[in-house]
């Protein structure tokens, strides 16, 4: 007679190493997927932040129709940003738009940002 042995067979172990990889896989997908979520979120509040401190400067100005690209350093990164005004019914008023992106040969934008302006006559 053969004694019984304790422990798992190679087949048991087998099957527990295969859930465990899937598991991990699963795992590292979710944390990648969080790190590029993270990141993405990171450069469009930059961006916005451009965005906004772009439209200040325009706001501040006597003519803002005068300024219609720039730079903005915000988070040790330059920002380039493009304005575009457009007339309304009020002709004391602009709709500004402010396009920001990451360099100046890049057509992708990373935020738009629009505010109304009163301007002086």
């Amino acid at each position: 007679m053969k004694p019984k042995s304790s422990g798992f067979t190679l087949i048991e172990v087998m099957a527990a190493l295969a859930i465990f990889a899937m598991a991990a896989l699963a795992g590292v997908a979710a944390a990648t997927s969080h790190l590029n979520d993270l990141a993405y979120m990171q450069e469009r509040t930059l961006a916005r932040y451009a965005a906004s401190n772009a439209l200040a400067r325009l706001s501040l100005r006597e003519e803002p129709q005068k300024l219609t690209q720039g730079a903005e350093t915000v988070g040790d990164r330059q920002w380039h940003w493009r304005a575009t005004f457009t007339e309304t019914v009020t002709g004391d008023v602009l709709y500004v738009e402010v396009t920001v992106r990451p360099s100046v040969e890049s057509t992708d934008s990373s935020y738009v940002l629009g505010r109304y302006l009163e301007v002086q006559p």
